[in-house]
């Protein structure tokens, strides 16, 4: 996997829990593992029909915001929440969409689970009832087998930095996020030491949040249909045996 990828994997993960850990119905989740393949699963905008596929919803599916960032690749995330007992107590796929603008990267993951995760950050805005959370901390990437010295366990018990751990070298980088939630899908617009204030963030995940409800009768209906459409050709490849 390159370096980037999981510097942006493991940014998403403490944006998504942070240092916090939190409730589900196996224990105390204290620990979020994700992986993806350092080749792009897609290098267009998927189809709807191909996302419930790889990961069981529909996205929201944006090939360029107002903005000027555009869709550049996408991976499928494979994610596990693990309890204080190192037991499994969620896994599932999510999308960790990239958009690219004069080389600064937006990263837009988008998720569905059932273990309930506080948000991060305060609210910066809301969209019809739903609110945008905007989070921003130092993040210092390190290799796996990386020794905290004094002034690191200094500056993590301040929370002046969080740590992530398998980056190739060390790397400070500040991480802001603008996220929010439908339900039990999440959603994290994500930049890593990019030149986007807190408002045009935010601005980018109210335009993605407004898209969402504006088509969110169209999403599920389509999405019903799709899984109908599977489901029957299953059972049509079943009786043709």
């Amino acid at each position: 996997m390159s370096k980037r990828k999981i510097t942006a994997i493991a940014a998403a993960a403490v944006i998504t829990c942070g240092a916090v850990v939190y409730a589900a119905s196996s224990g105390i989740i204290t620990s979020w593992y994700a992986s993806s393949g350092s080749r792009p699963d897609f290098k267009t905008l998927p189809a709807e029909e191909q996302c419930i596929k790889d990961c069981g919803f529909v996205p929201i599916l944006i090939d360029e915001f107002s903005n000027g960032y555009s869709f550049e690749a996408g991976h499928i995330v494979d994610n596990a929440l693990h309890d204080d007992g190192d037991n499994v107590a969620e896994k599932f796929k999510s999308f960790d969409f990239t958009y690219d603008k004069d080389g600064e990267k937006i990263y837009f993951s988008q998720s569905k689970y059932d273990t309930q995760v506080p948000q991060e950050g305060e609210v910066a805005d809301s969209v019809n009832g739903t609110d945008i959370y905007y989070y921003s901390y130092v993040n210092k990437f390190v290799p796996a087998d990386y020794k905290l010295t004094d002034e690191d366990k200094k500056a993590e018990a301040n929370g002046e930095l969080v740590f992530s751990y398998g980056s190739g070298e060390v790397e400070v980088m500040t991480i802001s996020s603008a996220s929010w939630k439908d339900g039990n899908t999440h959603y994290s617009l994500m930049q890593m030491g990019g030149s986007l204030t807190k408002e045009q963030l935010v601005d980018m995940a109210k335009e993605a949040a407004e898209k969402k409800i504006k088509e969110a009768s169209d999403y599920e209906e389509r999405a019903a249909e799709i899984k109908l459409k599977r489901a029957l050709t299953r059972i049509r490849v079943g009786e043709g045996k």
